[in-house]
């Protein structure tokens, strides 16, 4: 009998963790892509399909654990033209304490992690874009630096990791 109740309570246990590990797709006809992203976060479209966000959801804290997609024209320009017209550095002037750090750079693909201040409160950025033909994706990722943090910063990357581009 008690076997037969922890063998139940295993394969509960595994139901669940796979159940909880499915991810919803969101496809963009529009701009030819699709993520995968966690099924427990929400998703909401703007009106002209060119900006993307994915919330978590059941958050307490005041800042929105979310990352956005938008897709940009970028016809003349390479990636490193188009991050300079960014301007990343620029931000150290409108918030307190940012402090960039450029943690992958590729041909056409490049990753910055950022921290600063935002209502007193530090947050932490992920800045990621992928130049393809004559697109920009551009995925802007903010979770508050805390101790969940390290597993959204891992829902983000993989959320951004999962693009597939349609023909």
């Amino acid at each position: 009998m008690i076997k037969r109740l922890f063998l139940l309570f295993i394969i509960c246990f595994i139901t669940c963790t796979l159940q909880a590990q499915e991810n919803a797709i969101y496809h963009n006809i529009a701009n030819g892509y699709s993520i995968q992203y966690p099924n427990s976060w929400e998703i909401e479209d703007d009106q002209d399909n060119e900006t993307v966000s994915i919330y978590k959801q059941n958050q307490t804290s005041d800042i929105q654990t979310h990352i956005q997609i938008s897709v940009a024209l970028w016809e003349n320009g390479s990636l490193d033209e188009f991050v300079s017209a960014i301007n990343l550095e620029g931000m150290k002037d409108l918030y307190a304490d940012f402090s960039i750090k450029e943690r992958n750079k590729e041909e056409n693909k490049c990753m910055y992690e950022v921290s600063y201040i935002l209502n007193d409160v530090r947050v932490n950025s992920i800045f990621y874009f992928l130049h393809i033909e004559e697109q920009m994706y551009i995925f802007l990722a903010m979770a508050e630096d805390n101790k969940e943090y390290e597993l959204d910063k891992e829902v983000f990357i993989n959320i951004i990791e999962s693009i597939e581009f349609q023909n």
